[in-house]
C-alpha cells in the first residue's frame, strides 16, 4: 500500500509539470538566445547576420577593403594633425585663439 501511495504521488507530480518544448531564455548559456540576439539593435549581431550567407572569399575581401578604408582615414587625420602643428623652422598658421594679458 506505501508503495502504491509513493506511485500515486509520482503520477501526480509529473502530471502538474510544465510540458513546454519552448526553452526558458533565463537557462541559456549565453546573451544570445535561439534565433537570434536579445537586444534590437546590437551592431556585432547585425554585421554577423549579414555576412553568414557570404563565401570566405568575400568577407576576406570586404575585410582587406575595411582595412585600406581604415588606413586611408587615418593618413587624412595624421596628414591634417600636422597642418595643426607644424614642425620647427615652419611659421605657425593662423589660430582661431588668441593670447589676452589682464595682469
Amino acid at each position: 500500500m506505501a508503495e502504491a501511495a509513493k506511485d500515486g504521488r509520482a503520477r501526480r507530480t509529473t502530471a502538474h509539470a510544465p510540458a513546454s518544448d519552448v526553452p526558458d531564455p533565463a537557462a541559456s548559456d549565453g546573451p544570445h538566445v535561439q534565433g537570434g540576439c536579445p537586444v534590437a539593435w546590437c551592431p556585432i549581431c547585425m554585421a554577423v547576420t549579414a555576412v553568414q550567407p557570404l563565401k570566405p572569399e568575400v568577407i576576406e575581401h570586404l575585410l582587406k577593403a575595411g582595412t585600406e578604408m581604415l588606413l586611408a582615414f587615418r593618413g587624412v587625420i595624421d596628414a591634417r594633425a600636422e597642418e595643426m602643428h607644424p614642425t620647427e623652422g615652419e611659421p605657425p598658421g593662423p589660430t582661431r585663439l588668441e593670447k589676452i594679458d589682464i595682469g
